[in-house]
């Protein structure tokens, strides 16, 4: 070929570029990545549809963008020749893009390195781009000889690919912001415009000497209309999909899904430190579990509604309903000088909820614990009195409709435990005690839970609901867990000393905590200065932690797991975002919680849950804790269902001090060893 143009049989021709088309190119690969990395985002967060469509849209918000971009570009470039377009090739050539780029959005999250995850995936694009091309090129059918040089169409690819990894850097950075996605949109549109763009300047056109010219013509005019409307309505209809399931998203996050009224994440957003302008009442119905046992959940639900509903229907206008928790419900009034008016509707609403059948039957019982607002309090006093009137009630079995009285109600109780908590640290008051945790086919010892325990001076055993709680609130469980780790990692090391052989040690972390740099810094310097191996340290996480905020705390668990520690799911079940995200979860184990193994043995119909909650750990071939096994009949329907269960609970040891532990581990050793020793 060089040959004959050296000859000069033909003759190259200059082309020019039309302007308009070049910003037309740029315009609609700058809109198609920034709606690629929009439905990207929205994968990564609790959404009502599944994370495969997300990948999807995504995938074809950004294929479809470089596809169209190539042939404008093509568009672009004016050449005395008439040129057409084969049809066929220019809609097979989206196969690739498509391909590649849907491998890089999933190489992303792979669990690699992250330098060889974005290096791959960067690659994978740029050669979908080269393919898109080639077959793009293969689409352009001219009166021409068309020559490529190829040191500038790899060029072109390798710029791509530069600029492609610059963008999933960012999408994919723990912390992004923003700005992030401004990047990332930047890199993407630079990307795909200088590898099209350097493909058209390594194409050069021939003709014969002494063919005639004619004007330039490109048919692309069913192309181009393929491209102005269809990439125009199909990417406005996958942002506007996004910001619908954006809306749906914020109301299943903020609202219940069974009363329809606001949720204790919406209430949380009101408690502040502002003064309050009025009253907060609280409605606790703590027979509901027994309720569900002896009914069912229909009708646990059933009764739920009809007390929303209730209260919906008496609810001044001069106030909010929530409902803050499976059994309580929450007034907030947000008018001044309403107290009075407030009280006669708590009133009516309790001789209403007195005619509900299994409360008239004495089934169900109540309490209602009122907080008067003044000129001092503020929301979140407001609500902590609330809170105390109600469970100073429950516990001293009180029902009806309670204020609170300082004489009676005191934060006293409070205020203790919260002055005592360094003495308490500094004088072992607060300890640590360990449930062995035992696999169900062979009752092989695998591990114990860390768990808190309290034995004050002058207010004796407070149990762990009454002080974490307390801790949680004023900010204090950051510190307290802080310390377990540091003990438990001296356990370890004693225990390892002794020739006591305890495989994992499980530490529950509370809620925000789980993304604070510190923690990960912690376990790192002490497992290194007692030099045991990270994965013996299991992090137990509950649903609700991870829920405020999912993709923080995917990303600090991630850490955790390329540090080498274990990752437990716990209380799996009883939260609301889990599923969604339990495939980007880096967890090691799930533990069931108590409530599933409570009504074991039970028909198929009762266990379908757990059936299913079973097989979906056995499919991401995860370790599962059952918590709360008390007998054995429990235990013996459990493996039937499934053989490699681990268990915890009383059935096997209660939570045991460390000398009793050591004793417990011994005697199992000697059991396994002897298994016919009376």
């Amino acid at each position: 070929m060089n040959s004959i143009l050296d000859n000069q049989e033909y003759t190259q021709l200059i082309g020019s570029f039309s302007p308009k088309m070049i910003l037309l190119s740029i315009l609609v690969i700058a809109f198609a990545s920034y709606t690629a990395l929009v439905l990207y985002d929205r994968m990564l967060k609790p959404s009502f549809f599944k994370r495969e469509v997300w990948l999807i849209l995504a995938t074809l918000a950004l294929s479809f963008g470089i596809w169209a971009t190539h042939f404008l570009s093509m568009n672009s470039l004016l050449i005395p020749v008439e040129m057409h377009i084969h049809y066929g090739w220019a809609f097979v050539c989206i196969v690739p893009i498509f391909l590649t780029v849907i491998f890089a959005f999933w190489l992303v999250q792979a669990p690699l390195k992250a330098c060889w995850r974005h290096a791959l995936a960067a690659a994978s694009i740029a050669f979908g781009m080269s393919l898109t091309h080639f077959f793009g090129m293969k689409a352009l059918k001219a009166v021409a000889l068309i020559i490529h040089d190829w040191k500038l169409v790899i060029a072109g690819n390798i710029a791509g690919g530069l600029f492609a990894y610059v963008a999933l850097k960012a999408i994919s950075h723990p912390k992004r912001t923003s700005s992030s996605k401004w990047i990332a949109t930047l890199s993407l549109t630079m990307g795909t415009l200088s590898a099209h763009y350097l493909g058209i300047f390594a194409t050069s056109y021939y003709i014969e000497e002494g063919q005639a010219l004619s004007e330039s013509i490109m048919h692309m005019q069913i192309m181009n209309t393929l491209i102005g409307v269809g990439v125009g309505l199909l990417l406005l209809g996958m942002l506007l999909t996004s910001y619908v399931d954006g809306y749906l998203d914020y109301w299943l996050k903020y609202f219940d899904v069974l009363t329809k009224l606001p949720n204790r994440r919406n209430w949380e957003r009101c408690l502040t430190d502002e003064v309050a302008v009025g009253d907060v009442a609280i409605w606790n119905f703590p027979d509901l579990q027994r309720i569900n046992q002896l009914y069912g959940y229909m009708a646990g639900d059933k009764i739920l509604q009809e007390i929303g509903e209730l209260l919906s229907k008496w609810k001044p206008p001069f106030a909010e309903l929530y409902r803050v928790s499976g059994n309580r419900y929450l007034f907030c009034v947000h008018q001044t000088g309403r107290s009075a008016d407030f009280y006669k509707n708590l009133v009516i609403m309790q001789r209403e909820i007195d005619q509900l059948l299994p409360i008239k039957r004495q089934e169900m019982r109540y309490v209602c614990g009122l907080a008067k607002a003044d000129k001092n309090k503020t929301v979140k006093t407001l609500y902590k009195e609330a809170l105390i009137v109600v469970e100073q009630a429950t516990a001293s079995h009180e029902w009806g409709l309670l204020t609170f009285d300082p004489a009676n109600h005191g934060m006293s109780y409070e205020q203790d435990v919260l002055r005592d908590i360094n003495k308490a640290l500094d004088e072992n008051h607060i300890y640590i005690v360990y449930q062995p945790k035992v696999r169900g086919n062979n009752e092989e010892f695998v591990g114990v839970e860390a768990l808190l325990r309290w034995t004050h001076p002058k207010l004796g055993a407070i149990p762990p609901a009454t002080f974490i709680p307390i801790l949680e609130q004023e900010g204090r469980m950051g510190e307290v867990t802080d310390w377990i780790i540091r003990e438990v990692c001296r356990q370890i090391h004693n225990w390892d000393s002794q020739g006591v052989h305890v495989p994992q040690v499980a530490i529950n972390i509370p809620g925000e905590y789980v993304t604070e740099p510190q923690l990960l810094d912690l376990l790192w310097k002490e497992t290194n200065v007692y030099r045991f191996d990270p994965s013996r340290i299991e992090l137990e996480l509950t649903e609700t932690s991870t829920a405020k905020s999912t993709t923080q705390a995917i990303a600090a668990m991630k850490r955790f797991r390329r540090y080498g520690f274990s990752i437990a799911l716990d209380d799996f079940g009883t939260g609301v975002s889990s599923l969604s995200f339990l495939q980007q979860m880096p967890i090691t184990t799930l533990k069931i919680d108590k409530s599933f193994t409570d009504e074991v043995p039970a028909p198929a119909k009762k266990c379908a849950v757990l059936n299913a909650i079973l097989a979906i750990g056995c499919s991401m071939d995860l370790s599962i804790v059952i918590e709360g096994v008390e007998k054995k009949k429990q235990v013996d329907f459990l493996l039937d269902l499934q053989p490699d269960l681990i268990f915890q609970g009383y059935y096997f040891s209660k939570p045991l001090t460390v000398p009793q532990l050591e004793e417990w581990v011994l005697e199992s050793n000697k059991q396994r060893l002897c298994p016919n020793n009376p």
